[in-house]
C-alpha cells in the first residue's frame, strides 16, 4: 500500500501553530478536501488534550474516530524542531494615511509598509492523521513506518 504525506500548519491560539502530517492512501488523494479536514478535526479536537498527555508519558497508541463520511486514525507524537513561521498580514491604514495615496502602484516606494509580519511559534508536538473514506468493516489501515497501533 502506498501512501502520501501531506503536511499543514493549524493555527492553535494567536500565536502558536500546530503541524499536522497527513498519510493518505493514494487512492484517496482525490477523496480528500478541506471541508473533511475541518469535519475531522472538530470531531477529534476534544480529544486531543488528553492525547497530548499520552504522549507526555511517552505513549504512542492511535484512537479512532468513525462517521457516515470517513474513519481517521489519530494521535500526538513530538515534533522535529520547525523553527518560526512568519504570517504576512495586510496593514489597516486609518483614513489619514490613505488620502492622496495611491495603493493601486506598484512602486516600492508607494508600497511601503502595506504589510505587517508577526512569527508564529510551532507547538513542540505535531498531530498525525491517518483519514479514509468510511469503511464499517475495516480498521483504518496505518502506515507500518508510523510504528504504531490503534487502541
Amino acid at each position: 500500500m502506498v501512501f502520501v504525506k501531506q503536511e499543514r500548519l493549524l493555527r492553535i491560539s494567536k500565536s502558536s501553530l500546530l503541524q499536522v502530517h497527513i498519510y493518505l492512501q493514494e487512492s484517496n488523494i482525490g477523496w480528500f478536501t478541506d471541508v473533511i479536514l475541518q469535519e475531522m478535526l472538530q470531531a477529534i479536537q476534544p480529544a486531543l488534550p488528553g492525547k497530548v498527555t499520552e504522549c507526555l508519558k511517552g505513549s504512542k497508541t492511535a484512537s479512532q474516530f468513525k462517521n457516515r463520511a470517513l474513519q481517521v486514525a489519530y494521535y500526538i507524537d513530538k515534533a522535529d524542531p520547525l523553527g518560526q513561521v512568519l504570517l504576512q498580514e495586510p496593514r489597516i491604514k486609518d483614513e489619514d494615511e490613505v488620502e492622496g495615496h495611491d495603493v493601486d502602484s506598484e512602486s516600492p516606494e508607494t508600497n511601503k509598509g502595506l504589510f505587517t509580519y508577526k512569527a508564529l511559534r510551532p507547538a513542540r508536538n505535531v498531530l498525525v492523521l491517518v483519514p479514509e473514506p468510511f469503511d464499517a468493516n475495516n480498521d483504518v489501515l496505518i502506515p507500518s513506518m508510523l510504528n504504531v497501533d490503534i487502541g
